[in-house]
């Protein structure tokens, strides 16, 4: 009985497997298709302009970008199974501000595998998708350090006429971020950071390794600072005058030698500023201004991220079995990481 128990149950499990396969037309030739979505025309900065020029120039560089991968990349060269659906966007939250460490012009590439239902159909919404950054200051790492609540703007909290004061203190806090432990550097201009196993993927830093740091360490002193600025502005109300106060507490506990110290993220005991100079948890940073090389257009490709989730063999394998194959992990494994990194322009 129990052997028979054993068959039956193997050949559900074969079954269900056979119609998930037949779900997909895995061996269907696909096509390339490329939507460039950045913008032609220029527009002014809060810091500067960018002039249509460099929206074009960029516009092209990117292209070509996407072309070289298109080239090189087996799973676009030569798709089967799936179309791929190749788009560009910008990757500022708006298009008035510019901050100091702010040079080359973001985007975001993006793949996205369309998948052939056996059915004659094709999963265009949200199909598996692959993205990276390019130019982006905050691509590569654990997202930012500080996230703002949302304050109306309605005098309510701190008055009206200090509002620029506020936007340029948020701006300050909010270009802090987490970073992961470097893993490896697998060739020049190449850093890969390791996320927490089974948790975070690893984040992929590709640059010119010719530059001066992409990030600066942050200290202690630095981030209080940066807390004790913003806060000391919005003070209608009392809970806020209460994390005012609670904030200048805690800075006082701190000795010197830790208000010197590098910040990492997290404090046994304090909440209003959340860092130590202790090396515990993950370290903070912030994109470093002379990372850039200005001597090149603002249109010039710099710097990208990429990301891995690192899913294991047995993963990708129950995965195809359950759903559809890991297409994002597959893309990500056969990138060629010497390759990628000459494409950093340095002249």
């Amino acid at each position: 009985m129990l052997k028979f128990n054993l068959t039956a149950v193997a050949v559900l499990i074969s079954i269900a497997v056979l119609s998930q396969e037949s779900r997909w037309a895995s061996e269907k030739e696909g096509k390339w298709r490329f939507e460039n979505h950045l913008p032609e025309k220029g527009h002014s900065l809060r810091n500067g302009s960018l002039s249509t020029t460099d929206n074009v120039a960029y516009r092209n560089n990117v292209a070509t970008l996407a072309e070289w991968f298109r080239q090189n990349h087996p799973m676009l060269k030569n798709p089967k199974g799936y179309d791929v659906r190749t788009l560009t966007s910008y990757v500022w939250s708006d298009y008035t501000t510019r901050s100091e460490a702010e040079f080359g012009i973001p985007s975001t590439i993006g793949f996205l595998f369309e998948l052939f239902y056996a059915d004659g159909g094709k999963w265009t919404v949200e199909p598996p998708q692959y993205r990276f950054d390019v130019n982006a200051l905050f691509g590569g790492h654990d997202g930012f350090f500080f996230t703002p609540e949302s304050i109306v703007d309605d005098g309510s909290r701190y008055d009206r006429s200090l509002s620029e004061d506020v936007d340029k203190a948020l701006r300050e806090l909010t270009k802090y971020f987490r970073i992961y432990p470097l893993k490896e550097q697998p060739c020049p201009g190449v850093d890969i950071y390791q996320g927490f196993p089974g948790q975070v993927m690893q984040k992929i830093v590709v640059y010119n390794p010719d530059r001066p740091p992409y990030w600066l360490p942050v200290t202690v002193k630095e981030m209080a600072d940066a807390h004790l600025a913003y806060y000391s502005l919005i003070q209608k109300r009392e809970i806020d005058r209460m994390v005012l106060e609670q904030l200048k507490q805690e800075i006082a506990e701190l000795s010197q030698e830790e208000l010197a110290a590098p910040a990492f993220a997290g404090h046994e005991s304090h909440f209003a500023l959340n860092v130590n100079g202790k090396g515990m948890g993950l370290q903070i940073m912030r994109f470093n201004p002379a990372y850039w090389d200005r001597n090149l257009p603002v249109s010039a490709i710099q710097f990208m991220t990429f990301w891995n989730a690192c899913l294991t063999e047995e993963a990708m394998n129950e995965q195809k079995e359950r759903a559809y194959p890991a297409y994002p992990q597959l893309f990500v494994n056969q990138i060629n990481w010497n390759e990628v990194a000459k494409l950093i322009q340095k002249q």
